[in-house]
């Protein structure tokens, strides 16, 4: 009631002023989904389809339901699903090319082993 009583002392302006901030969502985080969309592309560039398809995938989902939360004028909430898609997918990105590099070396240790034998004949 007090808050009705000073609107209307203030005048329609401030009435209309105060709707207009009332009604006002944040932006849609368009620079996370931007972020997001890169990080799952190098994501996929790194071999987490193989190497990571669970938490690829995961990211992927995320993404969209941030779309989805942008289409639906929940832009704090997609903000958030974007951060995480980001987080998932530079974690699969690190992860596959751990593996990646971990098989690189043990075909290294295969064939250095292999020189060895060669040289000891």
């Amino acid at each position: 009631m007090f808050i009705a009583k000073m609107l209307l002392r203030l005048g329609p302006s401030a009435i209309l002023t105060s709707l207009l901030l009332a009604g006002c969502a944040s932006e849609p985080p368009r620079e996370l989904m931007t972020q997001a969309e890169v990080a799952i592309q190098n994501a996929e560039r790194a071999g987490a389809a193989q190497y990571e398809p669970g938490l690829l995938s995961s990211a992927r989902t995320k993404l969209d339901r941030a779309r989805k939360e942008v289409d639906d004028d929940e832009n704090e909430s997609a903000g958030r699903l974007a951060e995480e898609a980001i987080v998932e997918a530079n974690l699969a990105n690190a992860k596959a090319k751990s593996v990646r590099e971990a098989n690189q070396a043990d075909e290294m240790k295969k064939a250095i082993e292999a020189l060895k034998q060669e040289t000891s004949r």
